[in-house]
């Protein structure tokens, strides 16, 4: 598939893109409006940096700035949070983590996501950030409480 040997299909891509004019900016946007997942960049530290217009969406956010700065994990009901922070903090240790738990959104709907963190590393190795990617999995009606439950690779 790739068309320069030596090369990645992402690095091919990037150039297909530069040569039609786009950027690797247009190319992240572009990636970003077109996933239906919940897509958050986390601080070191754990806040929320970021989060996909989808997502905003999909939890029923209206405002980000209610939410953006915020501790990732104190977003998540009261049961949740050590759980999830652990995850966090797993992925900010530099290996991935995944997890299934139950979330309202900001108006109240009960969800269950499928989230997977991922370390966002600099080019030396640091880890910087992390990345975390959320799917909704059920509706309200099909959530079977406050189980959480990590997956197993």
């Amino acid at each position: 598939m790739n068309s320069v040997p030596g090369t990645s299909a992402d690095a091919h891509a990037i150039s297909v893109m530069g040569s039609v004019g786009l950027d690797g900016n247009d190319l992240v946007i572009a990636l970003l409006e077109q996933s239906d997942d919940c897509i958050k960049i986390l601080s070191i530290d754990g806040h929320l940096d970021f989060m996909n217009c989808n997502g905003l969406k999909a939890m029923e956010i209206d405002f980000p700035e209610l939410v953006l700065g915020k501790l990732w994990w104190k977003l998540w009901p009261s049961q949740s949070q050590d759980f999830v922070k652990q995850c966090f903090l797993k992925a900010a240790r530099g290996e991935e983590a995944r997890f299934e738990a139950d979330c309202p959104t900001a108006k109240g709907t009960p969800h269950r996501w499928n989230v997977h963190l991922k370390p966002l590393t600099a080019r030396e190795g640091t880890v910087v950030s992390v990345l975390s990617t959320s799917r909704m999995v059920t509706g309200a009606s099909d959530t079977k409480g406050n189980e959480l439950v990590p997956e197993r690779a």
